[in-house]
């Protein structure tokens, strides 16, 4: 049972990071083509930076066409992360025998993989609410003209929301790669220090 869990949960992380990988390229190498003759001189990131309206409609067009890559690549991590959580568990509670040897490094063990499955789904929902939420407003909302204002005000209102999720999205990955290396490290520790008390 154990090999079939671990088998699944990394065809999902693997799968999950090619997807992740696929949907940054494709964002990435594809241009970004605007109407105004005076910005094919600027780069993407330059007007990206000065909050560009068209170039910004043009960035969440493009996102609209690439959502089921991302929200594919979402799901298969969460499923990577609670596929993985069993295993881990009963691994912690073998290798410490059933609770009687290096408790605290196995109580560890199994809080960094039940809080990191917790903490990926939690992520990952509020991440594609927002994404819907946001792609539901660039697709239906007028974001050109605010009280007579035609500077796009909405696009980059929106942008900016945009940036500061994926923001929070990368301090919550780093917390999971954190928590990766954590359960990685106390595995190697309980299983190097089991085979000194074998050789003994």
């Amino acid at each position: 049972m154990w090999d079939i869990k671990c088998i699944a949960a990394a065809m999902c992380f693997a799968t999950s990071n090619i997807l992740f990988a696929v949907h940054t390229s494709r964002l990435l190498l594809r241009p970004n083509r605007t109407d105004d003759d005076e910005e094919e001189d600027k780069s993407s990131f330059e007007l990206w930076k000065e909050l560009n309206p068209t170039h910004i409609q043009g960035q969440w067009a493009r996102m609209s066409e690439e959502r089921p890559i991302m929200a594919s690549a979402s799901l298969l991590n969460v499923v990577a992360w609670f596929l993985m959580i069993g295993p881990l568990l009963q691994s912690a509670w073998v290798l410490s025998r059933g609770g009687r040897r290096l408790v605290g490094p196995h109580v560890l063990l199994a809080m960094l993989a039940v809080c990191g499955g917790l903490v990926e789904l939690l992520a990952r929902l509020f991440y594609v609410g927002m994404m819907n939420a946001a792609q539901w407003l660039a697709r239906d909302f007028n974001l050109d003209d605010w009280g007579g204002n035609a500077e796009g005000i909405g696009w980059r209102v929106l942008e900016m929301i945009h940036v500061v999720t994926r923001g929070m999205l990368l301090w919550i990955d780093a917390f999971e790669s954190l928590a990766l290396f954590g359960i990685f490290a106390l595995l190697f520790y309980s299983v190097t220090t089991e085979t000194a008390l074998v050789k003994r």
